[in-house]
């Protein structure tokens, strides 16, 4: 793996909440003027014309280009002047990123009734389930060498395990994951969700932990798991009545419903904390969602 001189996956973060807090947020002139100085130079230097860009850094790379024409970005001072045009050039992209973003919260309640169907399916046909859920991020120490290439390539890794049904893999009926940016530090991370016959694995900590081992063989030590089905998480979410990960049985309702609602995590487009953790940029033909059909 080639580290990333610069933390890229933060830069896109700090660059994606700059445009919006412009247009829709609140912020103060001098705010906008510091933090355009402080991020410019390093996303122009560090901008890769062949990833996808979320519409508010289309915005800003194109309201910037306009601005600052011909210059080296190292050259570039945003004073008063410059950061005045910026935020007149933004306000043209206000509707456009509007739209954006309802048509992406539209796609994921569509990714969300979709999933639904799949899991409603899946236990109406099984007596048992084994639901399983990890989030597969990085290393905090090491994630700001990440790339969204990195990313990519880990994670095609991994759904190729999933379709061969390699080792931690083996009897898994259904599966969903999706990924996200972190908003605070930029950290990429896939929430995975796997659904196992309940009949043939009973240790839901155990795969939960060789889903992590694995993880952490396909990113060469730098990916880190965080399990959910660990003891102590699970009486948690049990003493609160929220118990949906683990041995799910069809004729207890209530497992069920918490099995569904636990489920539709990865759909939900702003988390429980209210952070805003879309993926902003990412490689041609990249999914930021998927899941299986459910077997029978």
């Amino acid at each position: 793996m080639i580290y990333s001189p610069v933390n890229q996956s933060q830069l896109i973060s700090n660059v994606d909440r700059l445009v919006r807090d412009v247009l829709f947020g609140t912020i103060s002139f001098q705010q906008i003027k510091s933090q355009l100085n402080e991020f410019y130079y390093s996303f122009m230097i560090s901008f890769d014309p062949e990833f996808k860009y979320l519409k508010p850094i289309q915005a800003f790379i194109e309201s910037t280009n306009i601005i600052v024409g011909d210059a080296y970005p190292y050259n570039v001072f945003w004073d008063n002047e410059k950061t005045v045009k910026f935020i007149q050039l933004l306000l043209n992209y206000k509707k456009v990123i509007k739209q954006d973003y309802n048509a992406w919260r539209y796609q994921s309640n569509q990714n969300c009734k979709s999933l639904k169907s799949n899991i409603r399916s899946l236990i109406l046909n099984h007596p048992r389930l084994l639901f399983v859920r990890v989030d597969l991020k990085y290393i905090q120490e090491l994630s700001h060498h990440i790339t969204i290439r990195d990313f990519y390539f880990h994670m095609k890794k991994l759904r190729d395990a999933i379709h061969n049904g390699d080792t931690c893999f083996k009897h898994l009926l259904s599966h969903a994951w999706s990924l996200e940016q972190g908003e605070d530090n930029g950290g990429f991370h896939c929430h995975l969700l796997l659904i196992f016959d309940g009949s043939k694995h009973y240790k839901d900590s155990y795969l939960a932990d060789q889903v992590g081992q694995k993880w952490q063989a396909i990113t060469e030590g730098v990916g880190y798991c965080f399990i959910l089905n660990t003891k102590e998480y699970k009486e948690g979410l049990a003493r609160y009545g929220k118990l949906g990960i683990g041995m799910i049985h069809r004729n207890n309702m209530q497992e069920v419903e918490n099995a569904v609602e636990a489920a539709l995590y990865l759909t939900r487009p702003d988390k429980r904390d209210g952070s805003y953790q879309r993926l902003k940029v990412s490689v041609p033909n990249m999914n930021t969602f998927g899941q299986s059909m459910p077997s029978s």
